[in-house]
């Protein structure tokens, strides 16, 4: 579908990586993001340019894209002004690219791991967020039909690598934004995660959910 040279936008791209894997596919990439911070981390690309702009008012004219993604951050937005602001943007045969991988708590073969994620989210609870259910029918009422998949992936973590992943979670980084050192949080997942690393360097699978959704515009 995407056959290198078409338009893209990465919207809530943070720091670039999936900036980077949307170039992959196509010729020109507008990357946003709302937060100027994200945004001085992102490394610099020929190909993508990057802006500061919330996803709800993308400045982009109308019906240019020919693919807009958005990874691990759908759960954010304001969808009643977003998803318009997807059909004005993206052009009649486009496609809306929502994709995420979710932390489940589990690790295979070791079942007291769920002890873990029970006491990581008893003291870093997740943040609020838009936890309203999103599927075929919400989909349709925006005017896009509507095709979903999702599957389990399991991912090696060293025991410092697992730690700095747990680290960029909205959970931990609320913590610290109210206050608590990371030099503590770090402390106390190390303490809690390596009687599950036996040696050092050893790696460990942990368990993630991967979904995606493509949204193309309903014929008008």
């Amino acid at each position: 579908m995407l056959n290198g040279h078409t338009l893209g936008a990465d919207v809530a791209c943070g720091t670039g990586l999936s900036s980077l894997a949307l170039a992959e596919l196509v010729n020109e990439v507008r990357a946003f993001d709302s937060s100027e911070a994200m945004l001085t981390q992102a490394p610099a690309h020929t190909r993508i340019a990057f802006a500061q702009a919330p996803a709800e008012s993308l400045p982009l004219p109308d019906h240019c894209l020919d693919v807009l993604t958005v990874s691990q951050a759908f759960h954010w937005f304001d969808r009643a002004a977003f998803l318009p602001e997807v059909q004005r943007t993206l052009k009649s045969e486009g496609v809306l690219f929502l994709y995420d991988c979710y932390f489940l708590g589990e690790m295979p073969q070791q079942p007291d791991f769920g002890g873990f994620a029970e006491a990581y989210f008893g003291r870093y609870p997740t943040p609020p967020r838009h936890r309203e259910p999103f599927g075929s029918s919400e989909a349709a009422q925006a005017g896009f039909g509507f095709e979903e998949n999702h599957f389990l992936l399991d991912l090696p973590f060293s025991l410092p690598g697992l730690v700095a992943y747990l680290l960029t979670h909205s959970n931990t980084l609320a913590a610290t934004a109210r206050g608590e050192p990371e030099a503590e949080i770090r402390a106390w997942l190390t303490e809690q995660l390596s009687h599950f690393f036996v040696s050092p360097g050893a790696e460990r699978a942990v368990r993630f959910r991967a979904w995606y959704a493509a949204l193309r515009p309903l014929p008008v």
